[in-house]
């Protein structure tokens, strides 16, 4: 007599042994998850960055200005944020309104002018932020102190060692769309120290000045950073959950230990 073979498991009741995945989406994320793993430690590195910045400008904040006359400009990035003491006049004749400059949602101008220190050299200082009037057509009105005084400052060097083009209107005060010393030298008629100094809020003749020393505080590069790993922690939760056999995998295994 034959002996019977026990039926075949239905299709419903087999459950694979062995691991598959999506190649496609496998594919993505083994393109995707280095790179959000590599911007979250470099939104890490940024803050720390940052951190640093803001250490050194506050070293050089509580240190005692220095005369301008002692300064090497040859130092270049070496200078950035230095406090500075400068002893003269405005050249109230020459100023500068550099354009779209926003303060707290306002649009304005801020206000840069040619100061001769008593030691001989001419800076361009940056006098703070001012409101600009309604139309385009009017330019704000200010008020220049024509005496003899002691201001205090911070040298400010760019970033970049690029120099924009101006694009300077042609009447005083004129209209600039850069700071670019030497242009504004040129166009001022003068030789001037190669940095503008942003002078310190109270100081005579300074309206609206606020220098933050960097453009994004630490902790927000940090929260940043945490976005970033959290969406790498995604992508390979769903690739893993939804792109690969591994709940049936482990059922299998969970119900083959049982039957052993």
């Amino acid at each position: 007599m034959p002996v019977r073979q026990p039926p075949e498991a239905s299709g419903s009741e087999r459950i694979p042994l062995r691991l598959r995945c999506n190649l496609r989406f496998a594919a993505l994320v083994m393109v995707s998850l280095p790179l959000l793993i590599t911007l979250g430690f470099w939104q890490l590195a940024r803050a720390v960055e940052k951190e640093d910045a803001l250490r050194l400008a506050e070293t050089r904040r509580l240190a005692s200005p220095v005369s301008i006359d002692r300064m090497n400009a040859s130092e270049g990035s070496g200078l950035d944020d230095k406090r500075v003491l400068l002893e003269g006049r405005y050249l109230a004749e020459r100023a500068f309104l550099l354009d779209n400059r926003i303060l707290q949602g306002r649009v304005g101008y801020e206000l840069l002018m040619p100061f001769r220190d008593a030691k001989g050299i001419t800076v361009i200082v940056n006098r703070g932020w001012i409101k600009a009037p309604a139309t385009r057509e009017e330019l704000p009105t200010f008020e220049t102190p024509g005496e003899h005084l002691r201001l205090q400052g911070r040298i400010h060097v760019p970033a970049s060692a690029a120099l924009p083009d101006t694009h300077a209107t042609p009447s005083w005060p004129t209209v600039v769309q850069a700071v670019n010393v030497p242009d504004l030298a040129r166009l001022a008629g003068i030789e001037a120290f190669p940095f503008v100094v942003r002078l310190d809020p109270e100081q005579p003749g300074v309206t609206h000045a606020d220098w933050p020393t960097v453009n994004m505080d630490p902790d927000r590069h940090r929260a940043y950073a945490a976005q970033w790993f959290l969406m790498a922690i995604a992508l390979l939760v769903v690739f893993v959950t939804g792109g690969t056999n591994i709940r049936a995998w482990l059922a299998a295994h969970r119900k083959k230990a049982r039957q052993s």
